[in-house]
């Protein structure tokens, strides 16, 4: 079976994968007093306002689904073994969206995702690496 793929470290996202492998998820935030948005994906600058200095601060990991895919037919082949699960989109508590699955949970085809609210989860993606994916809460 192949490897799953797996995100490069940077010096710019770096703080968000030491975070995830202690169980934390970390945001960027942007330090202009007029500004103060959350950012995910972790970058150079602030896409809110275009200001070059961001910090890190420690995320609640909670958020609401705003939208699904359940995924039959995952596009890798390590992902195989998984299928069917849900592909989420959340909005964090702090704002940014993130993209992730909901982590091992079989639901009845009637189930209401849109609007729940979700807690992340960590979950072995690699053996150096953790993830997060979500859990209903």
């Amino acid at each position: 079976m192949a490897l799953k793929p797996s995100p490069r470290p940077t010096v710019i996202n770096q703080p968000f994968l030491r975070g995830c492998n202690r169980d934390e998820l970390w945001l960027q935030r942007c330090v202009q007093p007029a500004c103060r948005k959350f950012v995910f994906y972790p970058r150079a600058c602030c896409p809110h306002c275009g200001a070059g200095a961001l910090t890190w601060e420690q995320a609640t990991g909670r958020g609401q689904v705003v939208s699904f895919s359940q995924v039959f037919r995952p596009q890798h082949e390590s992902f195989f073994p998984e299928a069917p699960y849900y592909f989420i989109v959340v909005r964090l508590d702090e704002g940014p969206l993130f993209f992730s699955r909901l982590h091992d949970q079989e639901l009845p085809v009637e189930t209401k995702l849109i609007g729940r609210q979700v807690r992340a989860v960590f979950v072995q993606h690699t053996p150096e690496q953790r993830l997060p994916l979500f859990e209903l809460s």
